[in-house]
């Protein structure tokens, strides 16, 4: 056995993640029912070798290019497009595509919902490849129809999407972040609960759980120290431009 296939046979809990997030993939959600929430996943999956994409995040202004994205039988193009552009050239959304959006019949709380599908799923096919590692199966969407819920204690002044106040937590989303906390990066998600607690489990496994953010010397669940951690996130986020 390798050494990667004997690390990650040590790390049952990141296969258990990866499995209840495909399984969370499936079945309805708040705004998208299963089917539409496997397209998603699949035009984020598609986007990292789009020509097209290239052409625009190369261009001065992505609107010098006209051509979308085709539509498909559960998205239309502006939502295919949004949907690459988060993966591809994120730094240029607008609050105007997100207008737009709007005006195709995608409210702020299915946005926030469809950048909750994308970022989950993007994190774990970026630490597949990372590890020259097949990316894992789309499933096979589960019957049903999206339940529409809207969380308490929204707030519309921090970004393009509505998010629960930092001290805004009720019972039914206490487990979101603890006491204090609250950071945007959290919160940017929280008009979809459940995608905030698929992200968590995501982070725990690949980095460290919000509860342990604390702990600066080393967790007991890890072979890298908390200085050796953010070495490397530094250095990943420096060459992709993250600034966050």
């Amino acid at each position: 056995m390798s050494n990667l296939n004997q690390a990650l046979t040590a790390r049952p809990d990141i296969q258990i993640a990866l499995s209840n997030y495909f399984l969370f993939l499936a079945k309805p959600g708040y705004c998208w029912h299963g089917a539409q929430k496997i397209a998603i996943a699949a035009a984020a999956r598609a986007a990292s070798t789009c020509a097209l994409c290239t052409r625009k995040k190369a261009a001065l202004s992505r609107n010098q290019i006209k051509t979308r994205h085709p539509e498909n039988d559960h998205l239309n193009p502006l939502t295919v497009d949004m949907i690459h552009q988060i993966i591809t050239d994120q730094g240029r959304i607008t609050e105007t595509q997100v207008q737009a959006l709007e005006q195709s019949g995608v409210s702020r709380l299915a946005y926030a919902e469809l950048v909750g599908i994308v970022v989950c799923l993007f994190s774990i096919d970026e630490f597949c490849r990372a590890l020259s590692q097949t990316l894992p199966e789309l499933p096979r969407p589960q019957p049903g129809l999206a339940s529409p819920r809207t969380p308490e204690n929204l707030e519309t002044k921090t970004g393009f999407v509505p998010m629960i106040q930092r001290d805004g937590l009720t019972d039914a989303v206490k487990d979101l972040w603890p006491t204090g906390f609250g950071a945007n990066v959290i919160r940017a998600l929280s008009a979809a609960p459940d995608l905030v607690r698929q992200w968590k489990q995501l982070a725990a496994v690949f980095y460290l759980p919000l509860e342990e953010m604390g702990n600066l010397g080393q967790s007991a669940s890890r072979q890298l120290n908390r200085m050796q951690m953010e070495l490397i996130a530094g250095r990943v986020s420096a060459i992709n431009r993250c600034f966050y």
